[in-house]
């Protein structure tokens, strides 16, 4: 990126200022909002046609932002009002959770390393094959073989159906 693009979205700063007063609530969200709006530009600089309107990319970037951002809040509340709800209905594990859970930890731990690291980044934090990828430094058809044959291997050991485990 140039230092040329890097004046360019700093000239555009103070009408970024005034666009996210509009939008958010307060001073302090509003330089929020304008910080990720420039950070998001500076990633995204290489998707700028030069000889177009600078200032229209930047706000529709920072509109896109302030939408995300929103979606991600309500969900959040959703989560949360659905959490307080569940907690004040929700009755204690019964055996039967207690003892799948100790099954399935014990078939992770008989899993390779390797089908165990793909399971554990893919399956429960539900990386994408691409990140979990780059992470290991290696191709992204290697990791879903791990995890197709971890998945594989837990089934297996845990006398399960295909479609238990997905």
């Amino acid at each position: 990126m140039s230092m040329a693009a890097n004046q360019q979205i700093e000239d555009q700063i103070p009408d970024l200022k005034r666009y996210a007063r509009s939008l958010a609530r307060s001073e302090a969200d509003a330089n929020d909002l304008v910080q990720d709006c420039v950070e998001r530009a500076l990633l995204k600089w290489h998707l700028y046609k030069p000889g177009t309107n600078l200032r229209s990319w930047l706000f529709t970037m920072m509109r896109n932002v302030f939408i995300s951002q929103k979606r991600r809040e309500a969900v959040s509340m959703r989560y949360m009002q659905q959490a307080v709800h569940d907690e004040n209905t929700a009755a204690r594990p019964s055996q039967v959770h207690s003892v799948f859970l100790k099954e399935t930890v014990a078939a992770m731990e008989g899993l390779s390393e390797q089908e165990r690291a793909a399971v554990h980044m893919l399956g429960m934090e539900e990386r994408s094959h691409s990140e979990a990828a780059d992470e290991t430094h290696l191709p992204v058809g290697t990791m879903k073989s791990r995890l197709s044959r971890g998945r594989a291997n837990l089934r297996s050991s845990m006398q399960m159906g295909e479609g238990d485990l997905s």
